[in-house]
């Protein structure tokens, strides 16, 4: 459980000093399409099997709910006085995303003798939101929050309600792409811009770990094997947030056996082979989102 809720009444308020990087995550306030529960609920409406239907409905009406929550920490994100209100709603966000978890999981077991197609996809979501919510209320905002200094504050509640929105928003376009493909998922959100900059982050960082995987392979010492280490981490921790849900326990399960490897003192080798396979056919994937169409993205191929 976080500690946010007894820090509440802690913060000491100071003039907003904001680092460079909290302006630029937010880009200011960005409301939820209008349309969006209209459009989901007619998707939902088109599914013939009744308890599909109840399902699909249910999952999307609580995603939705948790990114109105959402959609009013980020009206209230460059107000000095509403830090407080914005900690007691991400906790508000993390209780009801842990029932929607929880529910995910009992509707995975249900679906398995209904849709195996979508009792994958429920999966994989559960999956994606409990991992982003470990990475927000186990690490971003775990401890004394009210001990630092309120600039910093504000930093973890932009970073966590951009990591937030992200996950929330790539659960509802996955389910409404599985219940209705006609529909195109991405024009949900009126977010082109920010899902260009999010897959041009993703390939750099991809090429980053290619590049850094065949140093290692061609040379494998202790600084390129602790090199690699470092960036398995970093990705982990940061752009893998950007991949499809479905690529990132394959990414975990190879980054895991490497690391383990390195740290007993073993041969990573064999392993760099799967785990570079891995990466180059993901980096292929991304470098093929239409939102990449018309921009140049180097090969995997090439040369640094």
């Amino acid at each position: 459980m976080s500690t946010l809720a007894p820090s509440l009444d802690e913060l000491v308020f100071q003039p907003l000093d904001l680092p460079a990087e909290a302006n630029s995550v937010s880009g200011g306030p960005r409301a939820l399409p209008a349309d969006l529960q209209i459009r989901v609920e007619s998707a939902v409406k088109r599914i013939n099997d009744p308890a599909v239907r109840e399902t699909a409905g249910s999952i999307l009406e609580q995603v939705i709910r948790l990114l109105d929550w959402l959609s009013l920490i980020d009206s209230n994100l460059h107000k000095l006085d509403t830090l407080r209100e914005n900690l007691s709603l991400l906790e508000l966000v993390h209780l009801e995303a842990r029932s929607l978890v929880e529910y995910l999981g009992e509707k995975v077991v249900e679906m398995n003798r209904v849709s195996t197609g979508l009792r994958d996809v429920l999966d994989g979501i559960g999956y994606t939101i409990n991992h982003d919510l470990r990475r927000v209320f186990e690490s971003e905002l775990m401890g004394p929050v009210a001990e630092q200094s309120t600039p910093v504050v504000y930093g973890k509640i932009v970073h966590a309600h951009g990591l937030l929105s992200n996950c929330f928003q790539q659960s509802t376009i996955t389910l409404v792409r599985v219940i209705d493909p006609e529909l195109d998922g991405a024009t949900l959100f009126n977010d082109s811009e920010e899902r260009l900059e999010q897959s041009l982050l993703l390939c750099g960082d991809l090429l980053t770990l290619i590049r850094c995987v065949r140093r290692v392979q061609d040379r494998p010492a202790p600084d390129t094997l602790n090199s690699l280490v470092e960036q398995i981490v970093s990705f982990r921790d940061g752009s893998m947030q950007y991949l499809m849900y479905r690529d990132w326990k394959a990414y975990e399960k190879l980054a895991q056996e490497i690391m383990m490897s390195i740290e007993h003192d073993g041969d990573p080798v064999p392993l760099l082979h799967q785990f570079l396979t891995y990466l180059e056919t993901v980096f292929g994937h991304v470098r093929m989102r239409a939102v990449l169409t018309n921009v140049a993205v180097p090969s995997a191929d090439t040369s640094e």
